[in-house]
């Protein structure tokens, strides 16, 4: 039987809060009194894992901490759903049911559309159009200008995942156990492939291939023209992330506390890395290091890429539901013990820190020299570079 709300969530141990609080006393902390000084690169983030096309979370803008607030923006529901920008737009979901169109420079609303329910996939820009699905059933096709409906198509369950596209059709998962492939200009179903249990995680495609997670505990390969499946990866829990692509690998986690490595061509295991008793996080990769965050002990680690050791483990007073972003040598990720952090990609300590006061479980967005994150109260802030 399944559950609307499935056993996500575990409460933390008290031994590791306490670890983590005496290892992060002293770090740098993000002060109200810094001034921002942004510099615009004019870069886009239009997938949630970013633009690289292999989903590695990767920024071109290269932003240092310490971080100065630039605005923020106050929703009516949590914001789950991690930014995506283009030009001076920035597009998210809140659990308000709405969809919001913000500008980067001021956090001032261009428009917002509202849905059936709340919204808690991130979107997916592709020139002028937002892709987003919401807990409504419904997947959507928006003016990014205007936030007007271009087309609608209507699956059988809640879509809580982004959607992927390879430039002629966009693809997603839904909660009724199905993939769908739809023709990006029209929304007209081209294909369905039918998966044993929910798919909310966010697909990658790369090279005619769609590679997407199930909550059954498998990684599927799934052939774009045809949707025959071309392997099977199978972990022991769900599996919720969004796999890094490189050469030739693809990298993620599984609810069973495991880093996966397997061979792209054919699903074979590599190696698996056990990070903590539950993972959820899509990796971030930079060189040779992988990056992610556990849900229960709440330890984000570094690992190697080609052998799966554990490199670094930085303990924390929360799990992460976020997949970390990298920007230079820093990695930026947000936790449930309600801090954004600044972390080094090569030692694992933490540069600088920034309370937010509300859980943070989307991925953050770097874009046109700004970082964007959301909360669970339903505030996205926006961070630049300090003034010296």
């Amino acid at each position: 039987m399944q559950f609307l709300i499935k056993k996500r969530h575990t409460l933390l141990l008290i031994g590791s809060m306490c670890i983590s609080a005496i290892l992060l006393a002293g770090c740098s902390k993000g002060g109200a009194d810094l001034k921002p000084a942004r510099e615009k690169t004019g870069s886009s983030w239009t997938f949630f894992r970013g633009d690289s096309g292999s989903a590695d979370g990767v920024a071109k803008d290269v932003i240092k901490p310490p971080l100065a607030e630039l605005w923020i923006f106050k929703a009516r529901g949590e914001i789950r759903s991690s930014p995506v920008v283009s030009g001076k737009i920035v597009v998210f979901g809140s659990a308000d049911e709405y969809v919001y169109a913000l500008n980067s420079d001021n956090g001032k609303v261009f428009w917002k559309f509202r849905t059936g329910d709340q919204v808690i996939a991130s979107p997916l820009i592709v020139k002028d159009k937002v892709y987003i699905g919401s807990y409504d059933s419904f997947f959507y096709c928006l003016d990014i200008n205007t936030g007007k409906v271009i087309g609608k198509f209507k699956v059988g369950a809640p879509i809580k995942g982004s959607a992927a596209t390879d430039g002629d059709k966009v693809y997603f998962g839904a909660n009724d156990n199905k993939i769908y492939a739809l023709k990006l200009d029209t929304l007209r179903l081209v294909w369905v492939f039918k998966a044993p249990e929910w798919v909310e995680a966010a697909p990658l495609i790369k090279d005619g291939v769609v590679y997407a997670g199930c909550d059954d505990g498998s990684l599927f390969a799934i052939d774009a023209v045809t949707a025959a499946m071309k392997w099977r990866s199978v972990t022991n829990e769900s599996v919720y992330s969004t796999p890094v692509f490189d050469a030739g690998k693809l990298y993620f986690t599984s609810w069973d506390g495991n880093m996966y490595a397997v061979d792209a061509a054919d699903g074979r295991h590599v190696w698996n890395t056990k990070i903590d008793e539950q993972a959820s996080v899509s990796p971030a990769m930079s060189g040779d290091i992988l990056i992610a965050g556990g849900m229960f002990n709440g330890d984000l680690s570094g690992v190697n890429k080609k052998t799966g050791k554990i490199l670094w483990s930085l303990p924390t007073m929360g799990g992460f539901d976020a997949g970390p972003v990298i920007s230079g040598d820093i990695a930026y990720v947000g936790s449930f013990d309600e801090y954004f952090y600044a972390v080094d990609i090569k030692t694992g300590k933490v540069v600088w820190r920034k309370l937010l006061k509300g859980t943070i479980r989307g991925s953050s967005a770097v874009a046109d020299g700004v970082i964007y994150v959301g909360t669970k109260k339903g505030i996205l802030h926006a961070f630049t570079h300090a003034s010296k």
